[in-house]
Parts: structure tokens; C-alpha cells; sequence
């Protein structure tokens, strides 16, 4: 789950919590201050009608509707002696009875069921009617007589749950507020973050010199931006070195180790040398060779990295890829290698042609190098698709081990694990095909070969 939508439910669980409690406390009140005001006035009634009990000789008790504060017809009331016989009932005893509460409250509420035709209390579709009891006890003329006084609040139910129900409706509506407002504060409060997070997928080893900016807000986020730009600042400084120590030390290694070459070739040519030396400085010979192709493909890897610029130009790649294949005719035809060539001559694009050039060669020259040395055969097609230029060189030699194809474009990377000189290069060549394709904005992929062998290609936006 996403910090955004972490934070957005924290902030909307608290607010909901908040919410919930609120409208408890004020639904509360809302209902417990009626409630209170009834019972005032239940309180008030019961003390009027034992007022005119007291001054009541005759039994039933005779009242006085004008006296009292409210007409008794508007209440259920019913007055017991201690021998539970009655001593006074309103109109609306005959009706229904109320129960008394067990455990002896002297406040409740009840429900019971008059039919609307009888009698007219706002009664709901079940024709049940609420009412608010109060339980009284007071001596009067030497006895202590229980009242039950009860209100019809029928009407103060339904108006409380329509009440409660806009309520309810409130709260979701303002629950779906607070999540869109949640949502919008924790977006901006990560702006930030994202900003980092995006310039850090555009920050590679290529790209080092780019900084994230601060806010001048000086917070926890400004420590982390100065942070991740101390940290950049010490990965750029640390391959600047590095690039510069490679460029310099192949520099450096190229010029004597030509001055060696020159030399051991022009031992070789002596004719007075027996077999044996002539052997072991054919040996050395095919050594040094091999480490000046070391070096020449370092010093072109450092030139790469260090120089990310293209020379543009219109190229076409069949005629690029054509001359290619010319310098290696004398090769192949040394070879038992069967060469199938399928290329489009539209493949157009803006690009270093040096650079491709390169890239060709290397290609093709692995291709050569670890195909079939009996039955060889070499396909290499390109066609124009969707905007891109895609060339595939395929042969027949060795397949790459899935297990090997994720890292053979690493630098120093080779598949035959000795590493001798006689077995292949010296693992820089698909680093620097890798390299020149992504200059261009390509893609370079490996694959197995319907041959047999092994199939790289090359996707180019053209």
C-alpha cells in the first residue's frame, strides 16, 4: 500500500473516530434534554394531582382539569393505595396498560400497541405508541399511594430518528469530504518525495551531475534531499576517477606495448630462430595482440562514457552493414560458414555512424567467432517496423546459458569461464555495443537462435 493511502486512511480514520464521537455526545443530548423536560413536567403533573388527591375526601379521587397545569386526558395516569386498589385513572387507562419495570425505576420508557382507531397518538404503521413513564410514591392523608404518569412522546421518537438518520447522512457525506481532502493533503504533503523519487529513476551512472532540489521550507524532507545530493556528490566524484584512471592507464599501457609488438614481430621475421623460440614468440605474440585489444577496447568504453555526444548524421544501416560484412568476406570464405543476408534498404536513421560501425563489427564478429566451425551459418536480416530499425544476427554456434544471458553485457563478462585468450574476446565488446544502442535510444536483446546458436537484436527508433 502506498504511504499516500496510508496517510489517507489515518487521517480519515481519526476523523471518522472524532466524528462518531461528536455526534454520539450531541445525539445524546439531543435526546436525553426532552427526555428531561418531560419528566419535568410529569413531575410537575404528578405533584398537582397529589395536591388535589390531599384535598380529596372522596374516592375515587375528583380533579380538577382547570387546575391542573395540563388537561389529564393528555396522560396516562393511575393511582394505587397499597393494596393496589385504585384510587385514580385517566381516560386513557381504558385503552391500555402500561406495564411496571421490574428492579423498581422510577423512569423508563414503553411501548405498547393502540389501535389508531380508538384513539389518536401519532401511532406508527404498527399502531404502537412510545411513552415516558414516571413512577411517584407519596403519603397522602395517611397512606402512601403510587402513581404511574406516562406522555405519548410517539411523536419525539420519530422526529429523534429522523434526526438521527440526517445525522447519519451528514456524517457519510462529510466522511467522503474528509477522504477527498485527506487524499489532496497527503499529495501535496508527498510533492516532495515524488519530485525526489523521479529524478532519482533519471539519475544513472550517466547522469550523475544532476541534483534534487531543495524546498526552503528546511525540513525533515530538505535533510533528505541535502543527503541524497551528498551522496550523489560522492558517486560522481568516484566515477570521475574511475573513468579518468581507466582512460589514462590504457593511455598510458598502449604506447609501450606497441613499441613490444613492433619488437616481437621483428623477431619473428628472423630466420635464424629455432623452432622452439619461434613458437614461444608466436605464443607471446598472440598475447600482447590480445591485451592491445584489451586496451583498445577500454580506451573506446572510457571514450563512450565520458563523451555521451553522437556525431548525427543520416545513416542507412543496410549499406552501413553491407560495407561491414565486405571487410569480412576473406574471412568467411576461409570458413565453412553459410551466410544468408536480408536487409531492407529503407532503414534510415539520424545516427553516429562510427559508432555503428562499431557496434556492426563487434556483432558480426562474434557471430563469426562463436559460430560452427563445421557447419556454420550465419543469418543476418533487418527490416523497418512500427518506427524502429530491427536487425537480428543469428548463427549456429553455442546457445548462451539462460542463467548467462542477464549479465553477458557486464563489463568483462565472458560465458567460457577460463577466460584463455584462444576461447574469445576479452569480455568488453557487448559492453560497448550495449552502450552505443542506448546512446542511439535502442534496445539490444539476446535470444536463442533458430539455428542453434545464438540470436542478438538490435532495435533502433528510426
Amino acid at each position: 500500500m502506498k504511504i499516500r493511502h496510508k496517510i489517507t486512511l489515518w487521517i480519515s480514520g481519526i476523523a471518522l473516530l472524532a466524528a462518531l464521537a461528536l455526534a454520539s455526545f450531541i445525539f445524546k443530548e439531543l435526546l436525553e434534554e426532552p427526555l428531561r423536560l418531560i419528566d419535568n413536567e410529569l413531575t410537575f403533573m404528578a405533584e398537582s394531582l397529589f395536591s388535589q388527591g390531599e384535598s380529596s375526601s372522596s374516592e375515587p379521587w375528583r380533579i380538577d382539569d382547570a387546575a391542573l397545569p395540563h388537561p389529564s386526558g393528555q396522560y396516562w395516569i393511575k393511582v394505587v393505595d397499597p393494596e393496589n386498589e385504585m384510587v385514580y385513572a385517566s381516560s386513557l387507562t381504558q385503552f391500555t396498560e402500561i406495564p411496571e419495570r421490574r428492579g423498581g425505576h422510577s423512569r423508563y420508557n414503553a411501548e405498547q400497541v393502540i389501535p389508531r382507531a380508538a384513539i389518536d397518538l401519532g401511532q406508527d404503521d404498527g399502531d404502537e405508541v412510545a411513552f415516558r413513564v414516571r413512577v411517584f410514591a407519596r403519603q397522602v392523608n395517611g397512606r402512601v399511594l403510587t402513581m404511574h404518569i406516562a406522555k405519548p412522546v410517539e411523536e419525539l421518537e420519530e422526529e429523534m430518528i429522523h434526526v438521527l438518520l440526517q445525522a447519519l447522512l451528514g456524517l457519510l457525506i462529510c466522511m467522503t469530504l474528509i477522504v477527498f481532502v485527506s487524499y489532496f493533503l497527503a499529495g501535496r504533503i508527498l510533492q516532495p518525495v515524488v519530485v525526489m523519487t523521479r529524478l532519482a529513476r533519471k539519475i544513472s551512472e550517466d547522469s550523475l551531475d544532476q541534483r534534487i532540489p531543495l524546498n526552503k521550507n528546511n525540513d525533515e524532507l530538505t535533510a533528505l534531499g541535502q543527503a541524497l545530493n551528498l551522496m550523489l556528490d560522492g558517486l560522481q566524484y568516484s566515477f570521475t576517477r574511475q573513468r579518468a584512471f581507466i582512460s589514462n592507464a590504457s593511455h598510458e599501457l598502449k604506447s609501450p606495448l606497441t613499441r613490444l609488438l613492433l619488437t616481437q614481430d621483428e623477431l619473428v621475421q628472423n630466420q635464424d630462430l629455432s623452432p622452439e623460440i619461434r613458437v614461444d614468440l608466436d605464443r607471446q605474440l598472440t598475447t600482447m595482440r590480445w591485451m592491445k585489444k584489451l586496451i583498445q577496447n577500454l580506451l573506446n568504453l572510457s571514450h563512450l562514457e565520458q563523451q555521451d555526444i553522437l556525431v548525427l548524421e543520416t545513416v542507412n544501416l543496410s549499406v552501413l552493414f553491407s560495407g561491414v560484412l565486405e571487410n569480412y568476406q576473406e574471412m568467411l570464405a576461409a570458413t565453412a560458414i553459410a551466410v544468408h543476408i536480408a536487409l531492407q534498404e529503407d532503414m534510415v536513421l539520424q545516427g553516429d555512424r562510427l559508432k555503428l560501425q562499431r557496434l556492426f563489427i563487434n556483432l558480426v564478429d562474434n557471430a563469426i567467432r562463436y559460430n560452427d566451425p563445421e557447419q556454420g551459418k550465419l543469418n543476418i536480416t533487418g527490416k523497418k517496423s512500427d518506427g524502429a530499425c530491427i536487425i537480428e544476427v543469428d548463427n549456429a554456434g553455442l546457445t548462451i546459458p539462460l542463467a548467462d544471458q542477464e549479465f553477458i553485457f557486464e563489463q568483462f563478462y565472458r560465458v567460457e569461464k577460463s577466460r584463455a585468450a584462444g576461447h574469445g574476446g576479452v569480455g568488453l565488446g557487448l559492453t560497448l555495443c550495449q552502450k552505443i544502442v542506448e546512446l542511439h535510444g535502442g534496445q539490444i536483446q539476446v535470444h536463442p537462435s533458430d539455428l542453434g546458436g545464438t540470436k542478438f537484436r538490435v532495435i533502433l527508433p528510426c
